[in-house]
């Protein structure tokens, strides 16, 4: 598995446009997950995670998912595939209810 120079460049990208990009750059390092080959990989299985061919389709996969399981997923580009992916970090087990009041303010 080798990481391509175009999915790092627009998952560099991607990063560095979100809401919080600074504090996920510089206080909890959350944005260089990325470079993991388990950002592509699931650690359980050593499976590939699943590739969604757009940051909407992941965006409603992600919203599924948290309805189902009550907690926020985030959606990323992958820097290792030409896919998004879904996930989540320590920071991010809130609850779907907290995170739509989050977005109301």
């Amino acid at each position: 598995m080798r990481i391509s120079i175009r999915n790092v460049l627009l998952a560099v990208c991607e990063q560095l446009t979100r809401r919080g990009a600074w504090r996920n750059i510089f206080v909890t390092h959350n944005a260089f997950g990325i470079f993991s080959r388990y950002s592509h990989i699931a650690r359980r299985s050593g499976n590939p995670k699943v590739s969604y061919p757009s940051k909407v389709a992941a965006q409603k996969a992600a919203e599924a998912m948290g309805k189902k399981l009550g907690v926020h997923f985030s959606v990323y580009k992958c820097a290792w595939c030409d896919g998004w992916h879904i996930g989540k970090n320590a920071q991010n087990k809130i609850t779907v209810n907290q995170q739509r009041g989050n977005n109301a303010v």
